[in-house]
């Protein structure tokens, strides 16, 4: 084994805004010595509020050619050529696990000639892993290469990868994989009951990881007293802005003043707006849309209270250990949330957060209402809050934590 691992990330696309910790992640590795290459099935979107981090990592990124290229082309015969058997065995297995799911079967379809050719590509840069963010299509691309190249890869599971997907397409990812990786005890026992393969102490936790000289508490106070709230996440079901919508109709009803400011973008954008519209909030709760990391540091400076009302969707999709949650507590702003998935072995409630029912306005209303009146409890569970990702979220114990899961797949 080469003293510097090279490591594949297979990724659905790179960059994206709303996947930040993974950016993070490569680039620690990568300082640890890792060589990390980023294999991106689909090309960036444009987009006008890109992290400024990405830069660092654009020179390790390799894109697919156009579907009908000569190389894509020669790269099947390279493979096919060489072992037959092979090629047809990799392409029916991600085709038969993919068939519950029309949907993915689809991209299964247009990534596969994607996916061999990247495989010449990582056997010839001599690539010691493959890793895998999400259990999903580019998780099956990994699969792929090591079907015909042999190379272990590990999936790493998140949220609405396997909350939300078909059950039994799930489950044979994760039988085929070498490792596998999640971010809470919630995640493991639930993959373990999930895929009967892996017992819960075989799947590796790897806590996401913040740099805390990058979030540095900055508390900036307003002049005139207003109590300003925040929340970030895209605009989707699972989030939960619509209780945080509702809530905030209750407090301006009891006569607060505040500022509730909410950041990202989604398919709710309308529905949301309309809400806001329609309970006479329009210049109390504002739609940001979608934000850099800059920008959001800055909006944590000057927030009081952080809120994501997390909730397990009608479709069965939930959020997984929400990675601003550990933004906040990072810049010392307190945080409410709800008692779903991961969220209670990050929060504790009254130490270091507020833990409030799913669903439930008027218990968050209330929890809100009870930060905005103790000013004393606000700063408590902000250093808690702190204290708690210095202990167990900075990214340097995680990125190592996660080097040293690459190198015992290894046998380094």
């Amino acid at each position: 084994m080469p003293e510097q691992l090279k490591v594949a990330y297979y990724l659905p696309r790179f960059p994206r805004l709303t996947e930040t910790f993974i950016l993070r992640e490569m680039i620690h590795l990568r300082e640890l010595g890792l060589d990390v290459q980023v294999f991106s099935l689909a090309p960036p979107l444009p987009s006008p509020t890109m992290h400024q981090q990405v830069q660092a990592m654009m020179p390790f990124v390799h894109y697919s050619p156009f579907l009908f290229s000569i190389k894509l082309l020669l790269a099947q015969f390279y493979f096919f050529l060489r072992s037959p058997i092979k090629y047809i065995r990799a392409f029916i297995r991600a085709i038969w696990q993919s068939m519950p799911e029309p949907q993915t079967l689809m991209r299964v379809f247009i990534m596969f000639p994607k996916s061999v050719y990247f495989a010449k590509q990582i056997q010839e840069m001599k690539v010691d892993h493959i890793h895998a963010h999400f259990v999903w299509v580019n998780g099956i691309a990994a699969q792929i290469a090591a079907d015909l190249t042999g190379i272990t890869y590990s999936l790493h599971a998140h949220a609405w990868d396997i909350f939300y997907r078909n059950p039994y397409c799930v489950r044979r990812q994760l039988e085929l994989a070498t490792a596998i990786i999640t971010v809470s005890e919630y995640h493991r026992k639930y993959l373990a009951n999930l895929c009967p393969r892996w017992h819960p102490e075989d799947i590796h936790i790897v806590h996401y990881g913040l740099d805390p000289l990058e979030f540095t508490p900055g508390h900036v106070p307003t002049e005139d007293n207003t109590i300003r709230i925040m929340s970030v996440g895209r605009l989707e079901e699972k989030k939960g802005h619509e209780y945080l919508i509702d809530a905030c109709k209750l407090l301006s009803t009891r006569g607060y003043k505040f500022q509730c400011s909410i950041v990202g973008r989604g398919r709710l954008l309308e529905s949301l707006q309309a809400r806001i519209n329609g309970l006479g909030l329009q210049e109390c709760v504002k739609l940001l849309g979608a934000m850099n990391q800059t920008e959001v540091q800055n909006l944590y400076h000057h927030s009081d209270i952080f809120v994501l009302a997390c909730v397990i969707a009608k479709s069965g999709d939930r959020d997984g250990m929400p990675n601003v949650l550990l933004e906040a507590m990072a810049m010392q702003v307190p945080i409410i949330t709800t008692p779903v998935t991961g969220n209670p072995e990050l929060v504790r409630d009254g130490d270091n957060g507020l833990l409030v029912p799913e669903r439930d306005t008027h218990a968050l209303a209330l929890a809100i209402e009870r930060l905005i009146n103790d000013p004393s409890l606000r700063s408590k569970l902000g250093q808690q809050g702190h204290q708690t990702v210095l202990a167990g979220f900075d990214i340097h114990q995680t990125a190592a934590q996660l080097a040293g899961v690459f190198r015992e797949i290894c046998g380094d």
